[in-house]
């Protein structure tokens, strides 16, 4: 099997873009795709996110509740709000409460399974004034430094 090494690979499978940097690659009967451990990088892309300064986006709401495996009802009933409330936040048509952000966020990082240091760190970091005031969601910039198997973030803005 042929293998490679790109310089950047921009992944979209999570409904938003990833920079992988120095992703290995390997050749299928398809073309090239890239070779590397799919839950790590759920996992590495989730703790970005978590950290995400700015609003998270439909997308990247859609991506945390997929990683949950939620329907937008369960989702919804999981943050006591409705359905319609969760489809219209992944639609983007009504901006979530950053206090219902910050209620995702700290669900996200039980689901990681983190540590009593890591909840005080995210809510240390979390400016909901900040989330409250800006007027859309931004779109993150992640990068993930692909070269090794232990995955880690190279920028996240």
């Amino acid at each position: 099997m042929k293998t490679r090494k790109t310089k950047t690979f921009v992944y979209r499978g999570f409904g938003f873009p990833i920079t992988l940097i120095k992703a290995p690659m390997k050749k299928m009967l398809s073309g090239w795709v890239v070779d590397i451990d799919m839950q790590k990088l759920e996992e590495v892309v989730l703790f970005a996110l978590i950290h995400k300064p700015a609003s998270l986006t439909g997308n990247e709401l859609r991506f945390m509740r997929k990683v949950l495996e939620l329907n937008t009802t369960d989702f919804g009933r999981l943050l006591g709000v409705t359905h319609a409330a969760v489809v219209k936040w992944e639609n983007e048509t009504t901006k979530i409460n950053p206090s219902t952000e910050v209620l995702i966020r700290l669900r996200m990082l039980d689901h990681l399974s983190a540590t009593s240091e890591e909840f005080k760190k995210v809510l240390q970091e979390i400016d909901v004034e900040a989330l409250a005031k800006s007027k859309r969601a931004h779109l993150s910039k992640i990068a993930v430094d692909a070269t090794s198997d232990d995955l880690k973030i190279a920028a996240n803005f």
